[in-house]
């Protein structure tokens, strides 16, 4: 077993090839994968997946020393929660495969078969298996084919656990001498993770009246407060006497009660095409009666994305989800003087960056002085017509962003080095 997660990502095996992450040795459920070696590019892939949406993972990456190869599978089965077998046209035949089947099949575990490629199956196989339970990846859109597994790990007892982000560079500290890399080049490599719609939400309100949304923008913002909560995995929210009842994709319930003045936000199924709407869709949360989500089909509207560049790394988030949060109680006049006017495009609390081309960071200072002790940042403004303006984000801003599966973020903001508004 490796220790250090950076190995993971160099080391080979022969007869192997070069593995996406440790297999998982642990006590907590975790997923078996059997697959053909000569497969290993397709089926990293998924396991990389798998791993990242936080499900734990045992594949045979190896054996340890001394061990023999029937005793380390035989023990990882026995152990396992979920049996899947990764099926292409190479898996099939293999007989180390059909042996693990058998022995999963044997032993009553839950059973996933995924077909990577549209694969005959040999015919005494085929009956072994019988009405277990398959998914057509070459089939299916990538949002539908993840959510139709990540739906079966549910149904089969797998809870997600914190989601696990490929390990980063790491960045050298910034100076003055230190060009900052284009956020776009570096783009996927932050744990917050780029934004990837999935999903359709129908949005209906009190009068019956329908809103098309994409189903993994769904947010809710009490009033008055500078919080967010992403309405993640949901599948849909009915309004009651106690509040709303929430349902996600494990058909676990919860309540969500709210404030009059509360907002949900969302990205809608079409792209705003007027001038100067640049925010999210915003409703009054009382005015919500009903929320249904499908998560296999996802609106193809065009999402226009901002770069951002941070110390350890760079991810993509939705233009409309990328905002400074103006803090009106702290007392003190702003640093930031800006030769733009940003409040006639966005409400009084929020306001959009969206008339910025690129944000630079030039110097980080020190978290000190009266109005608090978030660091200020010194900052290089690009405008789309290439107007230059340099000034000082300090304790009366937060920046806000949308990152992979629409959670809300804050950004840590001695960490941010660039913005880039494509």
């Amino acid at each position: 077993m490796i220790s250090d997660p950076n190995e993971t990502r160099t080391r080979l095996v022969p007869g192997v090839g070069r593995l996406p992450y440790p297999a998982y040795r642990g006590n907590e459920p975790y997923i078996f994968v059997s697959y053909a070696h000569l497969d290993q590019d397709k089926v990293f892939a998924e396991i990389r997946r798998f791993n990242e949406a936080g499900f734990h993972v045992w594949y045979d990456e190896g054996i340890s020393p001394g061990n023999e190869w029937s005793e380390e599978i035989a023990e990882a089965l026995d152990k396992c929660s979920v049996f899947v077998i990764m099926f292409t046209p190479v898996s099939a035949p293999r007989e180390n495969v059909q042996n693990e089947i058998e022995y999963a099949v044997d032993e009553g575990k839950p059973f996933i078969a995924i077909h990577l490629e549209e694969t005959e199956l040999p015919k005494g196989l085929k009956l072994r298996i019988g009405r277990k339970q398959a998914i057509l990846k070459y089939n299916m859109s990538e949002e539908e084919y993840e959510y139709k597994v990540f739906e079966a790990f549910a149904r089969n007892g797998l809870v997600r656990g914190e989601a696990k982000a490929p390990v980063p560079a790491p960045a050298a500290p910034l100076s003055a001498a230190q060009p900052v890399a284009p956020a776009s080049v570096l783009a996927g490599t932050h744990p917050f993770g780029d934004y990837v719609p999935r999903g359709t939400a129908v949005i209906t309100n009190g009068l019956g009246k329908e809103f098309t949304a994409v189903g993994n923008s769904l947010v809710y913002k009490p009033v008055g407060k500078i919080e967010f909560q992403t309405l993640h995995g949901l599948v849909s929210m009915d309004r009651s006497p106690n509040g709303y009842i929430l349902k996600d994709v494990s058909g676990r319930e919860t309540i969500l009660r709210t404030s009059p003045g509360d907002e949900l936000w969302f990205l809608p199924a079409e792209e705003n095409k007027g001038i100067g709407l640049l925010d999210p869709e915003k409703m009054q949360i009382n005015m919500v009666k009903s929320i249904r989500v499908d998560p296999g089909i996802t609106p193809e509207r065009k999402i226009r994305y901002c770069d951002i560049c941070m110390k350890d790394g760079a991810f993509k988030t939705p233009r409309e989800f990328l905002f400074f949060s103006v803090n009106e109680n702290s007392g003190a006049p702003p640093l930031m003087k800006l030769g733009k006017d940003l409040n006639k495009y966005s409400s009084t609390n929020y306001a959009s960056l969206l008339m910025m081309k690129r944000i630079t960071v030039t110097n980080v200072g020190e978290g000190k002085g009266p109005y608090g002790n978030n660091c200020p940042l010194d900052v290089t403004v690009q405008y789309p017509g290439n107007e230059m303006e340099s000034f000082t984000i300090d304790d009366y801003f937060a920046i806000y962003a949308m990152g992979a599966d629409g959670e809300i973020h804050l950004l840590k903001r001695e960490d941010i080095r660039e913005i880039e508004i494509l």
